[in-house]
């Protein structure tokens, strides 16, 4: 799908107008990645043309008219192609394209270190990293997969430089046996060529289980590390202890799924308890009268809100560098991995936190909003850095 879509990308049709080419790119990748939720207006006018979270659509237009200027665009490029192959389409009313025909056996594949372009100024991470993917990044002369956020780049340096291989500390995934290879498949599929997880990366369990929002999780973290060249291992959480890690940078992936969360986070300023059967406890330190409460956990029972933290410790004595992603369910560790890898969130994250918080210790709290199994995009509580 992504060879065809660079091929499409680099046509006459398409070269002419970037904006055209920004959208296709967007909403192709993100259907890819399964995420329909993010194919709404205002969530493209956003993320693809710069326009402010919630911008007013019945006065801009931009989205529509760049919609109805791409299926133009595909119809004209159509017209010259011959029949079989792969096709995309966006049909009317959608801005969900659908898939037609079948791939060609073979795709050229770009290595994503050799791609030096780029991005435009609000192209969202995940988009790009795709875009590195059958070609697509070297049709696409003046992109990139890896966009300038310096809020982003200080939150992950301490861990993406230096020599050595990360781990990935994952709560319980992935697990590989006869009947869940389909794990291992969802981890391999949104990964570009020259940036994939491979089986030999995976630490196997067959007694781990984990649930669907936290795969999602893990897919985002390990792929922004993939992409980013940072060689990395996943480890499942009850099968190791900090002696194995050793000095290594650390991301860890759950909340209380994972016991290295909770222990790395106990004493911290934010704090997340299990204050009974169903009943989860969001504590301020600073803040005796903050207090938040969940009851009931997806996907047991149904969740109108779930709270989450990314937090990130440095401790140069001991070489230990970590940050750490979780939420009370999955689904608050999924939105947290997604705003801890997406360059937006955390430009908002450096207009709260104090001076310098660049090269200290970082806590931030999340809230989001769950509808049905569908997390919204999370506000930011608060921010901490000492």
């Amino acid at each position: 799908m992504r060879a065809a879509l660079a091929e499409i990308v680099a046509s006459p049709e398409f070269r002419a107008s970037q904006k055209c080419r920004s959208f296709l790119i967007y909403v192709v990748e993100e259907t890819l990645a399964g995420r329909h939720e993010s194919l709404k207006e205002r969530v493209i006018g956003a993320e693809v043309f710069g326009r402010a979270p919630g911008f007013e659509t019945a006065g801009d237009s931009i989205v529509r008219v760049k919609a109805t200027e791409v299926r133009k665009r595909l119809a004209k490029f159509y017209q010259d192609q011959p029949a079989g192959g792969l096709r995309i389409e966006l049909p009317t009313g959608s801005y969900v394209p659908v898939f037609h025909g079948q791939a060609p056996v073979a795709a050229a594949e770009v290595d994503v270190a050799e791609v030096d372009v780029v991005a435009p100024r609000r192209m969202s991470r995940r988009v790009m990293a795709g875009a590195a993917g059958g070609g697509l990044a070297a049709a696409l002369g003046g992109w990139t997969f890896w966009p300038k956020s310096r809020a982003l780049d200080a939150l992950w340096a301490p861990l993406l430089t230096g020599p050595g291989q990360l781990v990935v500390c994952a709560s319980g995934a992935p697990a590989v046996s006869a009947t869940d290879q389909s794990v291992v498949e969802a981890l391999r599929r949104p990964y570009p060529p020259g940036a994939t997880i491979r089986l030999d990366q995976l630490s196997l369990s067959r007694q781990a289980q984990t649930s669907w929002p936290t795969v999602q999780a893990l897919v985002d973290v390990t792929r922004m590390l993939a992409v980013a060249g940072k060689p990395f291992q996943v480890r499942v959480a009850a099968e190791m202890s900090f002696d194995q890690v050793n000095g290594q940078p650390l991301v860890v992936i759950g909340m209380f799924s994972n016991p290295w969360t909770v222990e790395l986070t106990r004493h911290l300023r934010f704090s997340f308890e299990i204050a009974g059967a169903g009943e989860y406890v969001v504590k301020d330190a600073e803040r005796p009268d903050f207090v938040r409460r969940v009851r009931g956990v997806y996907p047991v029972s149904p969740m109108p809100v779930d709270y989450a933290q990314v937090t990130r410790l440095l401790d140069p004595p001991r070489n230990r560098r970590v940050i750490a992603i979780g939420g009370i369910s999955g689904l608050g560790t999924r939105v947290a991995a997604d705003f801890a890898t997406r360059e937006h969130g955390w430009e908002q994250v450096a207009q709260l936190a104090p001076a310098g918080w660049e090269q200290r210790n970082v806590q931030v709290l999340l809230e989001t909003r769950i509808i049905g199994d569908t997390p919204s995009p999370p506000t930011i509580l608060a921010v901490h850095a000492w």
